[in-house]
């Protein structure tokens, strides 16, 4: 197994080249979709690959996935509609000519059409989760996390939901009034786990997630705690509030993303006595994009 791998989304860029199944070099940039001119996309690819050096030559498969595929990618590669079969989530992608001497082809993404919900990237993801584990409920957590649950026994993703964590904590915090004014933030899982205790609060009807943005800053305004531990309430109630509305609690959910937030989810899951596993996004994605290349030679 031996290609490049670009996973390129709307705010950064990243190259793998692969070997034998594994990452050897990795190159990264700022240089997300919505930051460069569609029509500046093809030299951009060319531009960023070129820094591989020597682990990059004409002859290797490179495989996009991410934004790169949407309708402000370099070509729209579209959605496979739910339910979505696993060797279809893995099949070969859109093929892209006269961009690089190499063979280039664009993943498409997921969606499921009466529920308005669309994935670009996180799909990946679970096609490498996919092959560790034998869990049913996936949730690949982040700006736009997505749950995502598939049936084993048919071998079909069967649904998908996505849940604006990540976005919503950045707005609130640094585009709102809530967040003005704030110094430097310290994390405090006893303050992390307060903001946990509220969206347990929310989830039993004792109030609502739309009032308790605000209360966050009544909170260190009244001094309930210290100014720099907003944040970490913040993502207390937010990420308590996710895995509330998306577990299933009958079933373990196997979490994807950063080694950061892997914690925070474990660390939720274990003050609500919910069962969970963690999976690093990096190596779900590699393991996602080695099974098409596996299936497309």
């Amino acid at each position: 197994m031996n290609y490049i791998a670009v996973d390129w989304g709307t705010s950064n860029f990243r190259a793998m080249r692969v070997k034998q199944g594994r990452v050897v070099r990795t190159v990264q940039s700022e240089k997300g979709v919505a930051r460069c001119p569609r029509e500046q996309l093809g030299a951009v690819l060319r531009d960023e690959l070129m820094r591989l050096g020597d682990d990059y030559n004409e002859q290797l498969p490179v495989i996009l996935c991410g934004m790169i595929g949407s309708n402000i990618g370099i070509v729209d590669a579209g959605y496979l509609t739910l339910p979505v079969s696993f060797h279809d989530l893995v099949a070969r992608g859109i093929p892209l000519e006269n961009v690089l001497p190499n063979p280039v082809t664009v993943r498409p993404g997921i969606c499921s059409r009466e529920e308005h919900e669309i994935c670009r990237g996180e799909e990946m993801q679970l096609a490498g989760a996919l092959t560790n584990g034998e869990a049913r409920v996936f949730a690949a957590v982040g700006t736009h996390s997505k749950w995502i649950t598939v049936d084993r026994e048919q071998k079909k993703i069967v649904s998908l939901r996505t849940l604006m964590t990540g976005e919503l904590y950045h707005l609130v915090l640094n585009h709102s009034v809530v967040g003005k004014g704030l110094g430097e933030q310290t994390f405090s899982d006893d303050i992390f786990q307060k903001g946990v205790e509220t969206a347990i609060t929310i989830a039993r009807g004792g109030s609502t997630l739309l009032s308790e943005l605000f209360r966050c800053r009544g909170r260190y305004i009244l001094g309930e705690f210290d100014a720099a531990f907003a944040a970490a309430w913040l993502s207390g109630l937010l990420v308590g509030h996710e895995v509330l509305t998306g577990h299933t609690r009958r079933e373990s959910v196997c979490f994807i993303g950063s080694a950061v937030l892997l914690e925070r989810y474990r660390r939720v899951c274990q003050l609500l006595h919910l069962p969970c596993t963690t999976l690093a996004a990096e190596d779900a994605i590699i393991s996602g994009l080695n099974e098409v290349f596996e299936n497309a030679v």
